[in-house]
C-alpha cells in the first residue's frame, strides 16, 4: 500500500512538472477534425474583430480544459477556471489537480503546487514571440509582427461557425513550432488554443463559458501562499 501511494505521488509530481515546463517553454489546445475558414473572411478580419472584442472589455472569465500530450506518454488532463485582465495578466485556478494555481503576469510565471508545498517561479525571455498566453491575448492586434498567419485549411466555414488560425513564428523559436487559435465567429471570442513544440509536446486549452468583464480587480492576481511554502526560482530552459 505504501509503495502504491509513493508511485501515485511520483506520477502526480511528474505531471505537475510537465505542465509547468511546457508553459515555460510555450512562449495557456490538435483541434480534432479540421475547421475550415470561410472564403469571405480573411485572417486579418478575424484578428481585427478578436482584438476589438478584447479591447472593449477589461478582461474575461472562462472555464478551461487543458490537454497536455507528451511523446511516448499518457495525456495529462487538467481543468479549472481562468481570469484574464487587460493587458497581459492571467490566473488559472485548477480544480483538477485541486488547489494548483498558475499566475501569468507579463513575462513572469508563478506555479503554486500545494501537493509539494512549493511555488515555481520563472521569468521568460523571448525576442521573437509573446512569452505567455496572457501576452498573446495582449498582442492580438500585433500578432503579424511575430507570426505568419494563415487560415487553417481553406474552404467554407462549417455550421459550427468556428474559424481556425495557424500562427507560425516569423523568426525561429527554439520551442514553439506552431500555434493555433479557433475563434467563434458569432462572438469573436477564442474557443480553443493549441501550442505544438518541436520536441513533440502539445498543449490544448479548450475555453468554455467565456464571457467578457467590465471590471477585473487587481487583487485577483495576488498570490497568497500559506506559511511553509518553498519558493523555487528556475532559470534553466525547458
Amino acid at each position: 500500500m505504501a509503495q502504491a501511494r509513493k508511485t501515485k505521488t511520483t506520477s502526480q509530481n511528474r505531471n505537475v512538472l510537465l505542465t509547468f515546463f511546457f508553459v515555460c517553454s510555450f512562449f495557456a489546445s490538435p483541434l480534432g477534425p479540421a475547421r475550415a475558414a470561410s472564403p469571405d473572411r480573411t485572417p486579418e478580419e478575424v484578428l481585427t474583430h478578436l482584438s476589438r472584442t478584447f479591447d472593449r472589455a477589461k478582461g474575461f472569465r472562462a472555464d478551461f480544459l487543458q490537454h497536455l500530450r507528451v511523446p511516448n506518454g499518457k495525456p495529462v488532463l487538467s481543468k479549472g477556471d481562468l481570469l484574464y485582465r487587460t493587458p497581459g495578466k492571467m490566473v488559472l485556478h485548477y480544480s483538477d489537480p485541486a488547489g494548483q494555481i498558475l499566475l501569468l503576469a507579463g513575462n513572469r510565471l508563478a506555479f503554486y503546487v500545494p501537493q509539494n508545498r512549493q511555488v515555481l517561479i520563472k521569468t521568460m525571455h523571448s525576442r521573437h514571440i509573446p512569452e505567455t498566453p496572457a501576452l498573446l491575448f495582449a498582442n492580438l492586434g500585433h500578432l503579424r509582427k511575430y507570426f505568419y498567419i494563415r487560415p487553417e485549411q481553406g474552404g467554407d466555414v462549417p455550421s459550427s461557425g468556428l474559424y481556425g488560425l495557424e500562427l507560425i513564428p516569423r523568426k525561429p523559436d527554439r520551442h514553439l513550432a506552431l500555434a493555433r487559435i479557433v475563434v467563434d465567429m458569432s462572438t469573436h471570442l477564442p474557443t480553443t488554443m493549441t501550442f505544438d513544440e518541436f520536441n513533440g509536446m502539445e498543449m490544448t486549452i479548450d475555453l468554455q463559458n467565456l464571457h467578457p468583464l467590465t471590471h477585473v480587480s487587481e487583487s485577483a492576481f495576488n498570490l497568497v501562499l500559506p506559511p511553509g511554502t518553498t519558493v523555487v526560482r528556475t532559470r534553466q530552459g525547458f
